[in-house]
């Protein structure tokens, strides 16, 4: 898996970030439906390579992705103080 180590990252690269068999699809698929926006996995997937810009999935997609991050960072850290204090 590479990494787009250009000036403009995409929706792709920060997919390819999450990692293999990452839940991110699916937890668009669902905070759409729960704002009442219709949307499908090839939806959602066409707009992560680029072959669509709808602004509702590109937003929710981005929340997702910024969320699983902020929670493996904080994973990182409590697994370093749980290691420290022992």
């Amino acid at each position: 898996m590479e990494h787009n180590t250009s000036a403009n990252p995409t929706l792709r690269d920060i997919y390819d970030r999450l990692g293999p068999r990452n839940q991110s699809v699916k937890d668009v698929l669902k905070l759409l439906t729960d704002r009442g926006v219709k949307a499908s996995r090839a939806g959602i997937y066409q707009t992560i390579h680029g072959r669509s810009q709808r602004r509702e999935v590109v937003e929710a997609f981005l929340e997702v992705a910024e969320a699983e991050f902020t929670r493996r960072r904080q994973a990182e850290e409590r697994t370093r103080q749980l290691a420290a204090s022992e």
